[in-house]
């Protein structure tokens, strides 16, 4: 499986968000992704704090939301 991180901050502009995800999060031996809700929280505070991005909507200035998305795929045997 693999599992994707999705961040979502609200920017300057009223009603505008930046979105970010990030690919290959951290899993266990089981396939289960281990990224803790305080993990997420303190990774954005830090990106909001550090003003890592600038967007074309102005400064990241809040958490809007979080999630791990899983997805799996099955492989045919195509003969």
């Amino acid at each position: 499986m693999a599992h994707r991180l999705t961040l979502r901050f609200t920017t300057e502009e009223d009603g505008k968000y930046f979105s970010l995800s990030i690919d290959n999060v951290k899993q266990d031996e089981n396939g289960q992704a281990t990224v803790t809700e305080a993990e997420v929280n303190n990774l954005m505070d830090l990106i909001i704090q550090k003003k890592v991005f600038s967007t074309k909507t102005g400064e990241l200035t809040g958490k809007k939301d979080a999630k791990i998305i899983t997805t799996s795929s099955t492989d045919f045997d195509i003969s």
